[in-house]
């Protein structure tokens, strides 16, 4: 278990950012420890990139195998580079990879192995430039073979999740962006973060962090990731919204039809219609009536309709901040989206 203090001057700053090489890992931890039994929505995808990965000849290597296995799917801060502000690609968390000290990773081995580094991690410890060097050249291969399908549904997914909890972030605060991610690899207990591994995992605290990055991750089930900067930045990974994209191939581009036409395969929209289930869609965070118009490119008086009717079915509810009028799920409604959803996984609403 990683702790993390959460005073007041140490999370001040917060921010939400991607990070490839992170979900890139996040996969690899799915292929590593369910050994074939992924949870859904993750069963489609580890069939799929299972038979890539045979085909492209692209081997997971077994120290790495090992690292996962060990602590419930963690993975020591070595591995992983803090998400920087900029957007950017592989390449340069590859870099930084590269200029890890080999007297850091076996530090961090040592104390993930009080009682003697395995003998499957040893290639590892034993020359730990060889093994980076490694990584680097699998890391690209072994995106391309299982990852590469599903690439546009994965940004769509992550960019999504990033607009959520910066909505909250900007209308809400740091309390209540950290009160949404939920999960049973990450907790809060008052004012401490808690990143949970396996049953066997030792506790590490964290010192204050001056700037705290949340990081996203469409398979962000089994990754309790943490990594710190010089500079005293902690990030953390959560469990993006959205994981169903997996469920199969993403809605080919192309014209779409009447604002109630449904699209084939969608069933909420089967069920509600294309613009009503757009509204329902849009309330996974709560907005106003203009807003949500705004968002989904439709008239005030329409939202408003399809509103007023999901408020009396009891899959909205409506309640007053100051002068605005805002709506959102009630537990109806995210049942509703659990279960019909091809896209969305949302967190019950507050009492």
């Amino acid at each position: 278990m990683i702790e993390i203090p959460l005073r007041r001057s140490g999370y001040g700053t917060v921010r939400i950012a991607e990070s490839r090489l992170w979900e890139t890992y996040g996969s690899i931890g799915l292929l590593s420890t369910r050994r074939g039994l992924a949870p859904w929505p993750y069963a489609h995808w580890d069939r799929a990139a299972r038979r890539s990965l045979t085909r492209a000849e692209v081997t997971i290597p077994g120290w790495l195998v090992h690292l996962y296995r060990a602590r419930g799917g963690a993975l020591p801060s070595f591995l992983l580079v803090v998400p920087r502000p900029s957007r950017g690609d592989l390449t340069a968390d590859l870099a930084a990879l590269a200029a890890v000290p080999a007297a850091r990773v076996r530090e961090e081995l040592e104390q993930w192995f009080p009682q003697g580094v395995p003998a499957e991690v040893h290639p590892l410890y034993a020359d730990p430039r060889a093994r980076l060097a490694e990584l680097r050249d699998f890391l690209p291969r072994y995106r391309r073979a299982a990852l590469a399908p599903y690439e546009a549904p994965l940004r769509v997914a992550t960019e999504e999740d990033i607009l959520l909890r910066a909505r909250i972030l900007a209308t809400q605060g740091p309390e209540r962006l950290l009160g949404s991610l939920r999960g049973r690899r990450l907790s809060r207990h008052g004012d401490v973060l808690r990143l949970h591994g396996s049953a066997a995992s030792t506790r590490t605290a964290v010192p204050d962090v001056s700037r705290l990055v949340l990081v996203p991750l469409v398979f962000g089930r089994g990754a309790p990731y943490s990594a710190s900067a010089p500079d005293g930045t902690t990030a953390v990974a959560y469990q993006a919204e959205g994981a169903a994209v997996l469920l199969g191939e993403a809605r080919p581009p192309g014209r779409r039809g009447a604002a109630d036409d449904p699209a084939r395969g969608d069933r909420l929209e089967i069920l509600l219609g294309r613009s009503r289930a757009g509204v329902v869609r849009g309330l996974v965070a709560p907005t106003t009536t203009s807003d949500l118009a705004a968002a989904l490119g439709l008239a005030p008086s329409t939202v408003s309709e399809h509103l007023t009717a999901l408020v009396a079915a009891g899959v909205v509810r409506r309640r007053r901040e100051g002068v605005r009028v805002l709506y959102e799920l009630d537990g109806p409604g995210v049942a509703l989206l659990r279960h019909m959803d091809n896209r969305r996984r949302v967190n019950a609403p507050d009492a």
